[in-house]
């Protein structure tokens, strides 16, 4: 009778010969066969059990070793070069993205203004209700998918050490693929909404059917209306690469999209007599082939699938955070508009001087969301592969780079200011009003500029629902402020002029409401509570 022992001699020569595979495996693979009975040749089924076994006691192998260096690795925090380096690299040209479209703004700007002051006053008139019907989805889908992108990144980086995992790997794909379906879904709704609503909406906005402005304005809604989808893909690709990590695509396809509506506008605007119309297809049909380029670029680093229960779940979690982001920035523009109401309620003046201080004090989010996108990124990936060291590296880093920036804006507003109100009007009414503001544009600079990017931190963390209380919670008190104070700017013995104090007014609002959104988010991030709890 042959022995245990001489059957796995046997068996492991064969495993050997045949190319089992590692030692080890082999090893493993005759032991099972010399537990088989006498006589009997192991099956198909039997090699793929072991293998199997084999490979899973090899991954938690990994997992083991991985979890003991990312603890080690969390004893020794990331050298600050290095996040400075990642921080930057996302920053920078996120800066230059988001100043060329104001830039491309005013060379159609331009172009228009040389049809006459009609036909320019009716294209500003349908573009502010186009943009105030489509930012209230198109921003926060933006932020969404910025995160989400980043997030699956980051779980897919971490099963990239851990061992093979096709279903990982398709989730990055996933998230792409549903935040290109919902940008898609959105956009077809927005041209349908500004369709249909034509001459009634024009007419909120001043331009109804009797007025002069009503047919210009209703021939640039119109063209804006058909092109409505390529303005929110474009801006949904812009996420995607945000949350690659890859920021400096966009700003390529954002730059080639502006030279192209450059070229286009004189155009259609004056060769081909399309007016006001014209202006507005160069420019979206400028954002369409810019979303062509972007597409094909993605499809090159993830590939596209549109269909499956994990990119349906996706959708609707992409829709649940969306809207809740809506009703956030649905409450900041209540506030924002509450404050230039009661600013022209103070007279003209006032007015135009609000006007100006809040361009001004609004300019500088364009650096602070600079920031802001890089810390949402990178943060949203830390926290997905499971790195939280890494996370409070980059908001710690961030912080103090928004502060300095802060620092920096107020003082450049405060040695600049009279120059700043010269090149903005002449009238003495308006400088004077100014001069009682400006004091507040500037020393809120750094509370705006950590504010701003407190966002970008809160979205990276996926507190979307937190996002839309913190925002309501600072909304109603600077609200409040503001009625207030409109209430007291005309009681008996005040010693400020009734509509210097109602100004005041509005600017304390404006103050109470950034503290707020910094306090918000700032006090439980310190705390680690959620959605914070993972750093």
């Amino acid at each position: 009778m042959q022995s245990s022992a001489y059957r796995t001699c046997v068996a492991l020569t064969r495993a050997i010969k045949t190319g089992a595979g590692p030692l080890r495996h082999s090893i493993a693979i005759a032991e099972s066969h010399s537990r088989l009975p006498r006589g009997r040749q192991p099956t198909a089924a039997t090699w793929a059990a072991v293998h199997q076994r084999q490979r899973q006691q090899h991954r938690r192998r990994r997992l083991c070793r991985a979890e003991q260096a990312g603890s080690s690795a969390a004893e020794q925090p990331e050298p600050r070069e290095n996040v400075d380096q990642q921080i930057l690299s996302i920053a920078l040209p996120t800066l230059a993205t988001l100043a060329a479209d104001p830039l491309a703004g005013l060379v159609s700007t331009w172009y228009v203004g040389m049809l006459g002051t009609g036909p320019l006053a009716s294209a500003g008139v349908a573009l502010s209700l186009f943009n105030s019907s489509t930012k209230l989805l198109n921003m926060p889908l933006l932020a969404v998918t910025t995160s989400s992108v980043a997030g699956a990144l980051g779980a897919g980086q971490v099963h990239d050490e851990l061992g093979p995992d096709s279903s990982q790997h398709a989730a990055l794909s996933s998230a792409v693929s549903s935040a290109l379906a919902i940008a898609v879904l959105v956009g077809v709704a927005q041209a349908a909404l500004l369709g249909g609503l034509g001459a009634g909406g024009l007419a909120v906005w001043g331009a109804g059917p009797g007025s002069s402005l009503h047919a210009d304005a209703a021939a640039y809604l119109g063209a804006r209306a058909l092109t409505a989808p390529a303005t929110v893909l474009m801006l949904v690709l812009q996420g995607c690469f945000r949350g690659l990590g890859d920021t400096r695509t966009p700003f390529y396809a954002t730059a080639l999209a502006n030279l192209l509506n450059v070229a286009l506008e004189p155009l259609f605007i004056f060769v081909l007599g399309m007016g006001v119309r014209g202006a507005a297809l160069a420019v979206g049909l400028s954002q369409a082939a810019a979303c062509v380029v972007l597409l094909a670029m993605l499809q090159q680093r993830c590939p596209l699938r549109l269909v499956g229960g994990e990119s349906l779940s996706r959708t609707l979690g992409y829709l649940r955070s969306t809207g809740l982001l809506a009703l956030r920035t649905l409450a900041v523009m209540a506030v924002y508009s509450l404050a230039t109401s009661l600013a022209a309620r103070s007279g003209t003046a006032h007015a135009a001087a609000h006007q100006i201080a809040f361009q001004v004090w609004l300019a500088s989010s364009l650096l602070a969301d600079s920031l802001a996108v890089a810390a949402q990124t990178l943060l949203a990936r830390s926290l997905a592969a499971g790195q939280g060291q890494s996370g409070r590296a980059v908001v710690q880093r961030t912080m103090q780079l928004a502060l300095g920036l802060g620092l920096l804006l107020a003082g450049g507003l405060a040695l600049g200011r009279g120059s700043i109100a010269a090149a903005f009007s002449r009238d003495p009414a308006v400088l004077g009003t100014l001069g009682l503001v400006m004091p507040a544009v500037i020393l809120t600079q750094p509370l705006n500029s950590l504010a701003f990017l407190m966002d970008g931190v809160l979205y990276g963390a996926g507190g979307y629902r937190y996002a839309a209380l913190a925002m309501l919670a600072s909304c109603v008190p600077a609200a409040a402020a503001m009625l207030g104070a409109a209430q007291l700017a005309g009681s008996p013995g005040l010693a400020l002029d009734p509509a210097d104090a109602q100004l005041l007014g509005v600017w304390a609002g404006l103050g109470i409401l950034m503290l707020g959104r910094f306090a918000t988010i700032y006090l439980p991030l310190q705390q680690r509570r959620h959605p914070f709890d993972k750093l």
